[in-house]
């Protein structure tokens, strides 16, 4: 018995990301209409209302569509999320967001580069007429735009480094700088500085999307080799958590460096 107990639980834990939900999201949503791997399952039906559970994987999601003369309610359950409807900027959103798209207004919704994202919809069911019309696919330039910055995390770090170890540890930092911002979506900027006073004294400006991309960040194998890498070169670290006063300039900032 306790064999068979044990043997249950290693399944449960090596179970695909996509089981890993209360809802059978068994069914897989049709190509033509998605990009990526999403999963789908209807969870009740009837003649005015349907209920949708979508598991959309990674970089995943819908095409930009519309639901003629229905609302539409969408509520995030797990991970993080894209919603954006057109002439609008795209929104990030967390577990417990929910979303209400007006009758007739192209949408798309999907997971985040670096999360699985699991939502709820429920739509109105008009007689006699489409539940949603397809439209086009949402473009890599559409999925990849800046995102709203309500959710920056943004940290300046303080570093001081032992004399002898500052050349190596230049070398480390320079890397995982460069590997995270060219890799990682959810890293916005790793902008390592140096004291012009003392040279063992170093911040980095860091920003990240969202705390779940910070997470993703510090489990990547290249953090964790620079991690582990440096522990015996740092004297002393601070890392205080900072606060944007004005996030509508530093969404300008950005929008200038792509010019």
């Amino acid at each position: 018995m306790k064999k068979t107990l044990f043997l249950l639980i290693l399944l449960a834990l090596s179970a695909p990301a996509q089981k890993k939900t209360i809802f059978p999201t068994q069914g897989k949503a049709p190509a033509e209409f998605n990009t990526g791997m999403v999963h789908v399952a209807v969870l009740s039906r009837s003649e005015r209302q349907i209920t949708t559970n979508f598991l959309f994987e990674k970089g995943s999601r819908n095409s930009w569509h519309y639901h003629p003369e229905a609302t539409q309610v969408l509520m995030v359950l797990n991970g993080e999320a894209y919603y954006q409807e057109e002439g609008k900027p795209k929104q990030l959103l967390h577990k417990g967001s929910v979303i209400t798209t007006a009758p007739g207004v192209h949408h798309w919704n999907g997971a985040t580069p670096w999360s699985n994202a699991e939502c709820i919809t429920v739509s109105d069911i008009i007689p006699d007429k489409q539940h949603a019309v397809q439209l086009r696919k949402v473009t890599e330039e559409e999925f990849n735009c800046p995102i709203t910055y309500e959710s920056l995390i943004v940290r300046l770090a303080e570093i001081k480094v032992y004399p002898q170890y500052l050349k190596e540890y230049l070398t480390f930092a320079n890397e995982v700088d460069k590997v995270s911002v060219e890799q990682e979506p959810g890293v916005i900027c790793l902008f390592p500085m140096q004291s012009a006073e003392d040279s063992t004294e170093i911040h980095i400006l860091e920003i990240y999307a969202s705390q779940e991309a910070y997470q993703h960040h510090i489990q990547t194998p290249h953090f964790q080799k620079y991690k582990q890498g440096t522990l015996h070169m740092v004297k002393s670290l601070k890392l205080p958590s900072m606060q944007p006063l004005d996030p509508g300039t530093m969404k300008k900032i950005f929008k200038k460096q792509r010019q």
